[in-house]
């Protein structure tokens, strides 16, 4: 049974960890700065022990940096001095440019061996209580390894749990995700700027339904972790909202003309195969 060491243990770390030890074929040792975090990490059954102590997760066959964007190449760094050659790490982060640009260095220097991932799962709630063993089932998980690292390994933690691995390049993987995750939470914050800024927002609040909630569930997600993320992803989240601004102008100068509804009925028929018709 191998050792897997999951560091930070939040809303994806805590699933992980949940899902991992279901399958019993993982231990999962938690790491976190507040033992209070691992109390209930414990209660709630995503780690089987936890410490404190990051040297700890040397111990670990595998290890998975589960911490915020901002964390993650800081805690490599105090992290690969302390392990084995050749032990295997991984992330969680929905960024891997930035990511891989500061691993790099410390491979080198190190001799570990890193495997960035992406699951493509979440919710806009956080914390290691908001936990769902179930949160991998049927999703993507983009593998997206540093030089030649074979994935094997990261590949088959990641199929424990009920993901789909895929590998793609970094520079790939945040060109998409700036269209498909990252520009949807700006456009969310961008409608909740809109509603607030209005002067008669005590009768829009009266008149707000399906559509307000759902275009903007998502501007309800940690306001610090998307700052990070959004951040770590500019270049490639600026060239998106440039290409949705263009498409909104069409849109609006259409507004009045038989256009319109030629581009609505488009966007209608485009949708519908992505969701299977939902």
């Amino acid at each position: 049974m191998k050792t897997v060491a999951i560091i930070g243990i939040g809303l994806i770390g805590g699933s992980l960890g949940q899902a991992l030890r279901r399958t019993r074929r993982y231990r999962v040792l938690g790491i976190a700065r507040k033992p209070r975090t691992l109390r209930e990490a414990r209660r709630l059954g995503a780690i089987d022990r936890g410490s404190t102590r990051l040297e700890d997760a040397a111990q670990a066959d595998l290890i998975v940096i589960a911490t915020p964007v901002d964390r993650v190449v800081p805690t490599a760094r105090k992290l690969f001095p302390l392990l084995k050659p050749g032990t295997i790490v991984t992330d969680v982060s929905s960024v891997k440019g930035a990511i891989l640009d500061g691993i790099r260095r410390l491979v080198k220097s190190e001799k570990v061996h890193f495997v960035g991932s992406h699951p493509l799962a979440g919710s806009h709630r956080t914390g290691v209580k908001a936990a769902n063993a179930n949160l991998f089932r049927g999703s993507t998980c983009v593998l997206v390894p540093l030089g030649n690292m074979p994935v094997n390994a990261i590949a088959a933690l990641w199929r424990a749990v009920g993901a789909r691995p895929r590998t793609l390049s970094a520079a790939a993987h945040d060109s998409a995700v700036a269209v498909t995750s990252h520009l949807p939470h700006l456009v969310a914050h961008a409608l909740v700027h809109t509603f607030a800024g209005r002067s008669e927002r005590p009768l829009l609040r009266s008149l707000l339904a399906g559509s307000f909630r759902d275009g903007t569930r998502v501007a309800s997600s940690d306001p610090d972790q998307w700052a990070q993320i959004m951040t770590a992803n500019a270049s490639a989240l600026r060239r998106a909202v440039r290409e949705f601004g263009a498409e909104l102008s069409r849109l609006e100068n259409s507004i009045g003309t038989l256009r319109l509804k030629t581009l609505l009925r488009r966007s209608h028929v485009l949708r519908r195969p992505l969701f299977h018709g939902v």
